[in-house]
């Protein structure tokens, strides 16, 4: 029998910006974003180029809920402060993407954050700021319906206050969410 390596996963920042950088027209500016469970990883540069910034921040969702969070669901100035410190952690990176560049993923977790947010099921989907700010809002009213299933999950709270940070932070109105097959 012989070892047939498993394909890499697109979840993975630079994986993705590679797969991406052959298929955008040349020139176009990309950023590609994984936010796991204790890092998160970022890719920025333009098509058919290496990456211009490569860089992995230890700010992961399990982490941050580990962290962060002393009460389930999150308490609102957990999820404040936890936002603040990402937005941080986010800033110096800013002047260092690739200008005018598009937010990618294909992370499951992004996915349910824009499902959760109300994101219509399809293989890519577009989730804007102004929804992913709306999910957030909900997230800080305890006693909402914010905390049925998903949405009480420390690591889900947290993966939407890393994501919020990093559209803020880095100065995106949204973020492409593609399928692994679509990858």
């Amino acid at each position: 029998m012989t070892d047939t390596p498993a394909p890499p996963t697109t979840e993975d920042a630079p994986v993705l910006y590679r797969i991406l950088a052959d298929e955008v027209p040349a020139g176009s500016a990309l950023t590609t974003l994984h936010i796991g469970g204790a890092h998160t990883t970022l890719a920025s540069g333009h098509a058919a180029q290496a990456p211009l910034l490569l860089r992995t921040l230890d700010l992961g969702a399990r982490v941050t809920a580990a962290t962060r969070f002393a009460h389930q669901p999150p308490l609102p100035d957990e999820l404040q402060a936890a936002g603040d410190a990402a937005q941080q952690a986010f800033a110096p990176l800013r002047e260092r993407l690739a200008l005018q560049s598009s937010l990618y993923t294909t992370d499951a977790g992004v996915r349910q954050i824009a499902l959760a947010a109300g994101l219509e099921a399809q293989p890519e989907l577009l989730l804007p700021l102004s929804a992913l700010e709306a999910l957030y809002q909900r997230l800080l009213q305890p006693g909402s319906d914010a905390e049925p299933g998903e949405l009480a999950a420390p690591h889900f709270a947290a993966a939407v206050v890393i994501l919020r940070a990093c559209l803020l932070a880095l100065g995106f109105d949204s973020i492409t969410i593609r399928s692994d097959a679509a990858a």
